[in-house]
């Protein structure tokens, strides 16, 4: 008895390991306009990515969009629906069973300002059948700009809907639904400008949630009005995603401001051991100096065990008023943390187009799976983005792909690019030093410094303007190459 279990622990044990290799990219390029908003992992290993597609020739003219994957990264099936003819769009998964999705949609006309609006809360099945459908309409001086789900243990739905009084304001609308979709209670907040991010029952007669505009914890009566509220610490605002570890405790991610002008955005993380109660927490961040860096835009942090935190942002995120389609380089960058919130490892994906994460989760098999938009300025003007998804590894490595990979890892990165008088490093914190050698076009070796710092700013204005090859190393595995051009 004792070899069998043996055996068998064996066999359990070398399944995991080679789970934790299964790593891929997936791209979904056409001609129209391609975002995606959620990713979802099945008790199957089945993926779904929910988004849009934007129809070029229709202006406003939007789909909801559901892409089914299967664990190796392949295309199995895809769905596009509108509700009524209405443009739809695509808003968040939550787990309903085993065998379904709950999916959340908002829909409007494509000309209105905020009439003949609404929300939908749909079953999707293993098969991307929308088995049942709910329809729900906004008053018509209303447009919804989103919806926010969270799920109870007991099957309950809470939803937190954006809206904006044309005009005037943003307002929220907190719904409680019973496992049918049934609405239990429900308020419209008017009193000031809010956005929830989420809105959870924390106890029979209290609920939850984070008022992204203003920046705070807010705690509601059983009715739904606000009796309390706390500031989150550390001068987190706007983008802000949440992983609760018990019934009291979570984890927040958020766009992190250094200083009180608001010109350095970095991801900053915190643990919180209270709903709302900050005189405890635990905080950490990760920046770059010279750069916008921003958390994924719809949710980036996630743990199946809080010892191994997956988190992940945008590096060098564009700040205008379109930034999906910027003609500036920017990365993925992904970290992993202990529960402590002590950096493990960084990567950077990216780096040779514009890229904007929208969304991390946790798999099962110890990895992470990331998703976002990616435009190809360099070679298409065409402002068109395509959908792309990245399957990690527990060390956040693309290895073993289902085909060579159009998106490079990086542990090191090297800009501006192309440069002038200067260039700069960034080191991944697990390579705390690094030897950076320059090579012009015929192989000769034209410069080379030791590098000591996360962050390294290196003189190089006496080297003349043209085309250098850069490699970067250290004993700690670190193997970087690449070009840099010096106008």
């Amino acid at each position: 008895m004792k070899v069998v279990s043996s055996i068998i622990f064996v066999y359990l044990l070398s399944i995991n390991l080679l789970a934790q290799q299964n790593t891929w990219q997936y791209m979904l390029s056409t001609v129209n306009e391609e975002r995606s908003i959620g990713i979802a992992e099945g008790d199957d290993g089945m993926i779904n990515v929910g988004g849009y597609t934007e129809q070029t020739s229709q202006a406003n003219e939007y789909q909801a969009l559901v892409l089914k994957l299967d664990p190796n990264g392949y295309f199995v099936d895809s769905i596009h629906y509108n509700f009524d003819n209405k443009s739809t769009l695509f808003a968040d998964f939550l787990e309903y069973d085993s065998k379904q999705f709950i999916l959340l949609s908002t829909f409007k006309e494509p000309s209105a300002n905020g009439n003949n609006g609404g929300f939908l809360v749909s079953l999707l099945d293993t098969d991307l059948n929308l088995t049942e459908t709910k329809v729900f309409y906004a008053d018509t001086n209303y447009r919804i700009l989103g919806v926010y789900g969270d799920k109870s243990s007991d099957g309950h739905l809470f939803l937190s809907l954006a809206m904006n009084l044309t005009g005037v304001q943003f307002h929220s609308y907190l719904i409680e639904m019973d496992d049918n979709f049934n609405i239990l209670k429900q308020r419209l907040l008017t009193d000031n400008s809010s956005a929830y991010q989420k809105l959870r029952k924390i106890s029979d007669s209290s609920y939850w949630s984070i008022n992204v505009l203003n920046n705070k914890y807010e705690i509601f009566d059983s009715e739904l009005i606000k009796v309390n509220d706390q500031r989150i610490p550390e001068h987190f605002t706007s983008i802000i995603s949440v992983k609760w570890d018990s019934d009291s405790s979570f984890y927040v991610l958020g766009d992190h401001i250094i200083s009180e002008s608001g010109h350095s955005h970095n991801l900053g993380f915190l643990k919180q051991f209270h709903p709302i109660d900050t005189s405890g927490y635990l905080f950490n961040h990760w920046r770059l100096t010279d750069t916008v860096d921003v958390p994924a835009f719809f949710n980036g942090i996630d743990f199946i065990s809080k010892d191994s935190i997956f988190m992940g942002g945008t590096r060098n995120l564009p700040i205008v008023i379109d930034p999906y389609h910027f003609p500036q380089t920017s990365w993925f960058v992904i970290l992993q943390t202990d529960s402590l919130l002590n950096v493990r490892w960084e990567r950077f994906y990216g780096g040779n187009a514009n890229y904007l994460m929208t969304n991390l989760i946790a798999t099962r098999d110890g990895g992470c799976l990331i998703a976002g938009t990616r435009y190809d300025y360099m070679n298409d003007p065409v402002p068109q983005t395509d959908i792309i998804v990245l399957k990690l590894n527990s060390e956040g490595l693309l290895v073993g792909n289902n085909e060579q990979p159009e998106t490079r890892m990086h542990e090191a990165i090297i800009f501006p690019n192309p440069g002038t008088e200067a260039l700069q490093v960034r080191l991944a914190v697990q390579h705390p030093t690094a030897l950076l050698e320059l090579f012009d076009t015929n192989g000769r070796l034209v410069f080379s410094q030791q590098l000591h710092q996360k962050e390294n700013r290196i003189a190089v204005g006496h080297l003349p303007a043209g085309t250098y090859i850069y490699n970067l190393s250290a004993d700690t595995g670190l193997r970087e190459s690449g070009k840099w051009v010096k106008l």
